[in-house]
């Protein structure tokens, strides 16, 4: 798979201040997910008479969000102080950026054993870029599969039985690493994966975005 890949993406007295606010520090809100952190509350997708989102109870987590900003107008009161971070991301990349979603996720150490991830997913079915900024050092890796969800492929119920049913094969792991920067094709199956052993909880920033230009992914 293709990817770009930045360390140190803001300074370090920045990074400190956001880490701690999504910590829990200053009343930074969570919301919770009681069924399942991969996918939005509201996704109900039939096919076949089968409902596309009963996801394995060994792929499902519950944990938190908190959505700074998507396409269908929410903005978080929240959203300025992550502003800084935004602009890196384009400066960095060196291209305009639309930023379709901004949206925190916390998950938590359930017990589940190092080498499984949650469910594989894309987070939207139209083209675009994803990204996953990373707050704090975990071991809860963020899980990319050789699966691609091509748009070419079928429809969007296509897809996503096919998203449900298939089968998949890990290409790359990447461990979360503080200030760091991961951007990849937004059609690529990917899944977090939860911490374990000493480490009680992952914070991470995914991005979902589109690009006045082209960039070429590594």
């Amino acid at each position: 798979m293709k990817y770009i890949q930045k360390e140190n993406l803001i300074t370090p007295s920045y990074l400190s201040r956001l880490s701690d606010m999504v910590s829990g520090m200053n009343g930074f809100p969570w919301y919770f997910l009681s069924k399942d952190i991969s996918y939005d509350p509201g996704d109900d997708y039939q096919f076949g008479g089968s409902n596309l989102m009963d996801i394995p109870e060994k792929e499902k987590t519950i944990g938190f969000v908190h959505v700074l900003k998507d396409q269908d107008g929410v903005e978080s009161p929240w959203l300025i102080h992550f502003i800084p971070l935004l602009d890196s991301v384009q400066d960095r990349l060196g291209t305009n950026i639309n930023f379709l979603r901004v949206r925190l996720s916390l998950t938590l150490n359930h017990g589940k054993e190092a080498q499984q991830y949650n469910a594989p997913h894309t987070d939207h079915e139209s083209d675009h870029y994803a990204a996953l900024f990373y707050f704090h050092d975990s071991n809860g890796d963020t899980v990319f599969f050789n699966e691609y969800d091509d748009p070419k492929s079928g429809d969007v119920d296509a897809r996503w039985w096919r998203a449900r049913t298939q089968e998949y094969t890990v290409a790359k792991r990447v461990t979360p690493k503080a200030n760091r920067l991961f951007v990849f094709d937004g059609h690529q199956f990917h899944a977090s994966s939860n911490p374990h052993g000493d480490q009680k909880y992952r914070v991470a920033l995914n991005l979902n975005f589109t690009c006045d230009d082209t960039f070429t992914l590594d």
